[in-house]
């Protein structure tokens, strides 16, 4: 028997347009038409969802997010919005008294934020956990502030040298400061990864909270081996409520290509590792961007190059000859242009090669990315959490700080996404900025009002251009044959949700089921 439903009485956003009515037939589209359409292609027995004048979306698609990371924020010691350093300090003991075993681990910390007006080191956490190996992330997961017996762990001391791509923070005599950015951040890394052992019982509440804001589809970058298997473990159990896209850690590659996890024909097509993750620089907040000439506030530095163009371009050629797409973080223009370098000869259409965040674009950049046309997996959301660049980078510069309209009038694609934890997971946070270009008090990293998009754009971003971007045309879309992903909003258009405070998302359907 045909399993068969249809949704009558609103509006549906396909994608691309808008159609009165929906019909999906055992998990894929059948018709997104007139409801007289549906009506005369509907079986015998079909379900009727009436909307009462609401209206529907495809699933939503992130197509950069950090699903283990994810977890270690929620179980972690949590630092946002921390506004000093005694106050972070309160916080880690509070943790490690309700958690008196392990490392500590956390992350959310903010230099810019705290008002003691200085960085963190390794002294002020060692009066907070003088005696537990530490690792507390920066809000941006470029830097790491880790404390003496961390330190003494990582083999780290007055005489070690700056990892190639990295630096160790070092204090006016030269000693370790506890501080650890880029590349150096791997010897952190077993530390942190020790504290908590990723399984499918910690994935799961993750993956339940992303379908209830209306994603669908979600790429989680930089993943290992033991996040492939606990989500092939929810897979096999029928608890993974969406498709995930993998893109392996470059670190990591050999040992998922050994355990044979990369092999999409496994237990689930829901999960597929389809790409590999690497890094040209850091991060805006961390300075570590890797600009053309020097931030505005910091003279004496333009970034960190992670790895060399040679680097690059290995990276491409070994993610190729494993049927897997390259992904390059690159936001600081300088990063960008290596970036591109590598992907030149890239010629792999699908998945396409990535450029993920690509945040500062200058017009010599844009010339560049004209030629090169890789994919722009960008983040909205980081016009309302980098409201500060312009400090950073001074009014001429920050122009071209996240300029979507441009490269997307260029014809590029462009494909949304939150970068969670290291921004919010709510895609409507990413939506709302695409159309504003502020946050809900007016702050912008770039107000420019001509890099606005209308809200069907802002929604394409996060639906049809995510599955693009993913290899994949059957998600992010509503057409005849494709996945049968869908969300129902809490209202009839686009910019009433936008407008509102109630929450977007009424429903969430994936493959014809609900889930949310």
């Amino acid at each position: 028997m045909v399993d068969a439903r249809r949704w009558i009485g609103g509006r549906i956003f396909t994608g691309s347009g808008y159609a009165e009515s929906l019909l999906i037939e055992d998990g894929r589209v059948v018709v997104a038409g007139t409801e007289e359409e549906v009506r005369r292609a509907s079986p015998t027995g079909v379900e009727t969802n009436r909307l009462a004048g609401r209206l529907v979306l495809p699933g939503l698609v992130d197509a950069h997010l950090h699903l283990s990371e994810l977890v270690r924020q929620r179980e972690g010691v949590a630092l946002d919005g921390a506004r000093s350093i005694a106050d972070a300090g309160e916080r880690i003991t509070d943790w490690s008294v309700r958690n008196p075993n392990g490392p500590i681990f956390g992350r959310g910390w903010n230099q810019d934020e705290l008002i003691d007006g200085r960085w963190p080191d390794r002294r002020d956490l060692d009066r907070s956990a003088p005696d537990r190996p530490t690792v507390l992330y920066r809000i941006c997961g470029h830097v790491a502030w880790t404390n003496s017996p961390a330190l003494a762990l990582m083999g780290i001391e007055r005489g070690t040298p700056d990892p190639p791509g990295g630096a160790i923070g070092r204090d006016s005599r030269g000693e370790p400061n506890g501080l650890l950015y880029e590349s150096a951040l791997s010897l952190a890394e077993p530390i942190a990864q020790s504290a908590l052992v990723m399984d499918a019982s910690r994935l799961e509440p993750t993956v339940r909270s992303a379908v209830r804001m209306g994603l669908t589809s979600v790429a989680s970058m930089r993943a290992d081996l033991s996040e492939i298997e606990g989500l092939r473990t929810l897979a096999r159990a029928g608890r993974l409520p969406l498709q995930v896209r993998l893109y392996v850690g470059i670190r990591y590659l050999d040992a998922v290509e050994h355990a044979g996890a990369i092999d999409g024909s496994g237990p689930s097509e829901s999960v597929r590792v389809i790409g590999v993750k690497t890094f040209a620089d850091g991060s805006f907040g961390g300075r570590t961007a890797l600009l053309d000439r020097p931030y505005l506030d910091a003279p004496e530095t333009s970034g960190i190059a992670v790895a060399s163009p040679a680097q690059l371009a290995e990276v491409v050629v070994r993610a190729r000859s494993r049927g897997l797409a390259p992904g390059i973080h690159a936001i600081g223009n300088e990063a960008i242009d290596r970036a591109l370098g590598a992907l030149e000869t890239d010629r792999s259409p699908s998945p396409p090669g990535r450029i993920e965040h690509a945040s500062l674009t200058p017009p010599s950049t844009m010339d560049r990315i004209d030629r090169i046309r890789p994919a722009l997996i960008v983040q909205p959301g980081f016009l309302a959490s980098d409201y500060w660049l312009e400090e950073r980078l001074g009014s001429e510069r920050v122009r071209w700080a996240y300029a979507f309209r441009t490269l997307l009038d260029k014809g590029h694609l462009l494909a949304g996404s939150s970068d969670a934890p290291f921004d919010s997971l709510d895609p409507w946070v990413g939506i709302r900025c695409a159309v504003r270009r502020t946050d809900r008090v007016g702050r912008s990293a770039n107000p420019n009002r001509s890099e606005r998009l209308g809200p069907e754009m802002a929604v394409a971003l996060y639906t049809v251009n995510g599955g693009r971007a993913l290899g994949d045309e059957s998600i992010g879309s509503l057409r005849a044959g494709a996945r049968a992903d869908l969300v129902v909003l809490n209202g009839a258009s686009l910019e009433e949700i936008l407008d509102r405070s109630v929450a977007p998302v009424a429903e969430t359907w994936s493959g014809g089921s609900r889930v949310a």
